[in-house]
């Protein structure tokens, strides 16, 4: 299934930052946008995500939203993009 992480974590916490930005390379995240990632991940993976971002934060201030599109709404993304045109 196609998870979308997105986060707001303070400057002051970086080191928790770059922590959960090599956590979801690892985990197969795709870098979408400075704090945006997507991964296609099996149920079992959706859970050592959820595990693994919640250890992460409890280190720092922040908040990350996770989202579950469907794979209809998730292939009706569109994407206008200045660095491609």
């Amino acid at each position: 299934m196609k998870v979308v992480v997105i986060f707001d974590i303070l400057e002051e916490y970086r080191e928790v930052r770059n922590e959960l930005r090599e956590f979801l390379k690892d985990m197969g995240g795709e870098f979408l946008q400075y704090s945006v990632y997507v991964a296609d991940l099996d149920k079992s993976e959706v859970r050592i995500l959820l595990k693994g971002i919640e250890k992460i934060l409890r280190k720092g201030g922040g908040r990350i939203d996770i989202i579950f599109p469907c794979k209809r709404c998730f292939s009706n993304i569109k994407t206008v993009d200045t660095y491609r045109i």
